[in-house]
């Protein structure tokens, strides 16, 4: 029954090429992936279901996104998030991080500068506990719900009064705004999930979401690589972008690229940050600010 924990992602999950080459191939164990693990997870993880797998990476040939392979199935994906994860420690992190606070401070500005008004309609794909939502909300937009694929922190996200909801599907009206951190690394098939986000977007929509950058992934891919938290967390993030795909993405769904710089008067101290930060994302980052259009 163990043996059945993994599943194979044989094609792109990104743009469902058949062309993938595998680039890093290692047991769990030569990674030192338990010794990770045991300081990362809580102690109900099953380290067993690792014996059946193995840690491979592989890069499409087309759109040159990096992905793993060998991934849990649904039933111990959704374990993983619920209950493998230390849930209060998260909570502790988020709430008491200073450097979050002026994240969402800097983004709130740059909203307000692309809509100029509050009275707009937000979703956020993959809250977690909340936090970029009640940012938002005390600086005054109001219209804003959730996508969140874990019991728990929807749980969580009730009782602080903010909507949410497993699934896309469950969502009927169309949106001015979808925000993403750290969850399209996460997802099974991001390329059909990108998709049906693009779909939720009015005409003119914009789309944000923040991946871990995966350029320089290639270079660390050598016998001394071990298990850690980056942008190839073992069976976490299972999708790793580079420029190349995230070109793919703007290209197949008629999005472009924000200027945000162009937002902001030259005399602005803020022109000149989001000028340095608008090319730092474009070739090493993982922020990305983009457009719908049509043609």
């Amino acid at each position: 029954m163990v043996k059945n924990v993994f599943e194979i992602r044989k094609k792109c999950p990104l743009c469902n090429s058949k062309k993938i080459k595998i680039i890093f191939s290692k047991n769990f164990d030569d990674i030192r992936t338990k010794n990770f693990f045991k300081t990362h997870l809580n102690n109900k993880f099953p380290f067993k279901i690792l014996d059946y797998s193995k840690y491979n990476i592989s890069e499409c040939q087309q759109c040159k996104l990096l992905f793993q392979n060998n991934i849990l199935n649904d039933e111990y994906n959704n374990k993983f998030y619920n209950d493998y994860i230390n849930h209060d420690e998260i909570l502790i992190n988020k709430n008491s991080s200073k450097q979050n606070s002026l994240i969402f401070q800097s983004e709130i500005k740059l909203i307000d500068k692309i809509f100029k008004n509050k009275n707009i309609k937000i979703l956020e794909y993959g809250a977690g506990l909340g936090a970029w939502i009640n940012a938002m909300k005390k600086s005054g937009y109001k219209d804003i719900c959730a996508i969140e694929i874990s019991k728990e922190r929807r749980e969580y996200l009730k009782k602080n009064k903010i909507i949410s909801f497993k699934n896309i599907s469950n969502l009927k009206k169309k949106f001015d705004l979808i925000y993403s951190d750290q969850t399209l690394e996460h997802i099974k098939y991001p390329g059909k999930a990108i998709k049906e986000l693009v779909k939720l977007l009015k005409p003119n929509g914009y789309l944000i979401f923040k991946v871990p950058p995966g350029n320089l992934l290639k270079n660390k891919l050598d016998d001394k690589y071990v298990a850690q938290k980056d942008e190839a967390t073992p069976l976490e993030h299972i999708n790793i972008y580079t420029n190349m795909s995230i070109k793919f993405v703007k290209s197949k769904y008629k999005l472009k690229n924000v200027k945000i710089f162009f937002l902001f008067k030259i005399y602005e101290k803020e022109f000149f940050k989001s000028l340095i930060s608008y090319f730092y994302h474009l070739y090493y980052g993982k922020k990305f600010i983009l457009q719908k259009y049509d043609d």
